[in-house]
């Protein structure tokens, strides 16, 4: 469960990413997923925001796809071994908790994050399904809405609804990037006159009261001490920063997730991948979560 940081949600355990889907503690509307039409129950573990991912669990999908899927808890001293079997048309996969590594027949995938344990469920993110299992799948942003259809079909240049991250924005995990109002205390401190990048390189002072974790791209984490200048180089595999600040007594929390790697996931990649020399800023939002350039959020934080 992401190190018992941030996940659960986000964006999440509850750490990078995460922090980010809880700044979102009001969200209107629950992620629905759809196999064939037909919509998935969840009867006691949801769909949830890892950040800029949404996360998934596996054997309720898996099962809706006719998929079986064992599941296996080996212990070794103080270590616990989880690890997932499905097996669909002939296809043997297996996974680990918290690992990225995906085994499809022999073949290793990696998924965008590791698969995650939350609440006794195993939780993927939605490519796995069709990465590993061979399943199309879309995402609507704006319907908080997840469709997977069991057999693919031939899409044109002028259609569309193409595969996931291909640039529709309806598609694409990241919707507009707004601050959310009565909440800027920290968008002030950390964007006006204190984060910059400048020759490829990442600056900024983590804000008073804020607290704030850097997070490898192999998810080691490591916190950030308040008041401290810290600086990071952009680029592939960097990695990124969670920066959060709560709001005592209002059950709210203000965070932001500064990638320093445009092409972190393959959302990331579809709109703002051809970006080199900035870092991108992402933030939970009522319908979903917002990014933009560093370089636009500072400008929208100084007209705060």
């Amino acid at each position: 469960m992401m190190k018992k940081h941030k996940i659960m949600s986000i964006l999440l355990s509850v750490i990078m990413v995460f922090s980010l889907a809880a700044t979102a503690s009001a969200a209107p509307k629950a992620i629905t997923v759809k196999v064939d039409g037909k919509t998935v129950k969840f009867p006691d573990a949801k769909p949830y925001y890892e950040g800029s991912r949404v996360m998934i669990p596996v054997r309720f999908v898996s099962e809706s796809l006719g998929a079986r899927v064992t599941y296996k808890k080996a212990t070794s001293g103080s270590k616990i071994k989880r690890t997932v079997g499905i097996t669909l048309n002939g296809k043997n996969i297996e996974m680990d908790v918290n690992s990225d590594a995906v085994l499809v027949d022999q073949k290793i995938i990696k998924l965008d994050v590791p698969a995650r344990l939350q609440n006794e469920r195993v939780f993927v993110p939605i490519r796995f399904v069709s990465e590993a299992l061979g399943a199309d799948v879309k995402w609507s942003q704006a319907n908080r809405l997840v469709t997977i259809t069991t057999t693919k079909k031939p899409t044109t240049p002028t259609d569309p609804t193409t595969t996931p991250g291909a640039g529709n924005d309806d598609d694409n995990m990241y919707g507009d990037f707004q601050f959310k109002s009565g909440f800027t205390d920290l968008a002030k401190a950390l964007f006006t006159n204190n984060a910059k990048v400048s020759n490829g390189t990442l600056t900024f002072t983590v804000p008073k009261d804020a607290k704030a974790t850097y997070w490898s791209k192999d998810m080691a984490s490591k916190k950030l001490e308040s008041g401290k200048t810290h600086t990071y180089t952009l680029g592939a595999n960097k990695g990124s920063v969670t920066i959060t600040l709560i709001y005592p007594g209002k059950n709210e929390q203000e965070s932001y997730t500064l990638f320093l790697d445009s092409k972190e996931t393959s959302d990331l990649a579809s709109k703002f991948g051809s970006i080199t020399n900035d870092a991108i800023v992402a933030l939970a939002t009522k319908n979903g979560v917002g990014a933009n350039t560093l370089s636009k959020v500072i400008a929208a934080a100084k007209a705060l």
